[in-house]
């Protein structure tokens, strides 16, 4: 499959599962998600759909942090909701889609905005630790 034909294919994927998803999938395991991408294989026959949770799901309703185990109990659970619906999923992007074959999909967990949000923290701590001047730092030496 040509490259174009795959980028598109991607795109429609995405934006389908993006408004079927939340209308049609009632499982209470999955709760509000964004798809944030695509993969689709060189033959068609399979697509990695990246998943994060709507909010990014660090917080409960209170503003309180959620256990990192909690939260990856949280996300196995919706992939698993997703990966038991994925037959509705490819029989709706069947209806959708001109194409002879229907890729498989299979959803993972999305780490790039929990990636972001680590170095942005990092970034953070580094700037509170290091030691601020008030004035600027030439590399010259003054002359007494």
């Amino acid at each position: 499959m040509q490259a174009t034909r795959r980028a598109r294919l991607e795109s429609v994927i995405l934006k389908e599962l993006s408004t079927v998803v939340p209308r049609s999938i009632k499982d209470p395991r999955v709760p509000p998600v964004t798809f944030t991408r695509a993969e689709v294989t060189e033959d068609g026959s399979q697509a990695t759909v990246f998943v994060t949770l709507l909010g990014g799901g660090m917080t409960d309703r209170d503003g309180n942090e959620i256990p990192e185990e909690v939260l990856a109990q949280k996300i196995q659970a919706c992939l698993n909701g997703l990966a038991s619906s994925s037959g509705f999923l490819r029989r709706h992007l069947g209806d959708v889609l001109d194409i002879r074959f229907i890729p498989k999909l299979i959803f993972k967990e999305d780490h790039g905005i929990a990636n972001v949000s680590r170095v942005h923290d990092l970034l953070r701590e580094i700037k509170a630790t290091t030691p601020s001047s008030s004035t600027p730092q030439t590399g010259k030496k003054s002359s007494e």
